[in-house]
């Protein structure tokens, strides 16, 4: 049984191998072949061609300025989000009293340490 085994081991590993040969030139055939097309579409200055090609830079084109705006309007929120955010902070500082601040603070902490301690995040 063992000796069985082994041989269908050992005829799985030569088929594996033999096809690993087949898949790389299959692999180099396609490769090839992409190269051969890509080559002959480069040199093709038909009308469709040259639509084809415009069409696509102008999506390539629409697609980078969408990202960059997308990212200025972001960056722009989030900006803005910080000015409102320290105009809260200097009204509450201004209205609220600095004993309850240090107060709620304090309190604010504790909790913190409290949560730590109770998900195992504390510090020993």
């Amino acid at each position: 049984m063992e000796k069985v085994l082994h041989d269908v081991l050992n005829a799985g590993i030569a088929l594996f191998r033999a096809g690993e040969g087949t898949i790389n030139n299959a692999v180099k055939e396609v490769q090839r072949t992409y190269e051969e097309l890509k080559s002959k579409g480069a040199t093709d200055t038909s009308e469709p061609a040259v639509k084809l090609r415009k069409l696509l830079d102008d999506a390539v084109t629409q697609a980078n300025d969408l990202t960059g705006k997308a990212g200025s309007a972001y960056h722009e929120a989030l900006s803005k989000l910080e000015e409102q955010y320290a105009a809260i902070v200097d009204q509450i500082q201004r209205l609220v009293p600095q004993d309850q601040l240090d107060q709620i603070k304090d309190k604010i902490e504790e909790l913190t340490r409290v949560i730590k301690e109770k998900t195992g995040q504390a510090k020993a």
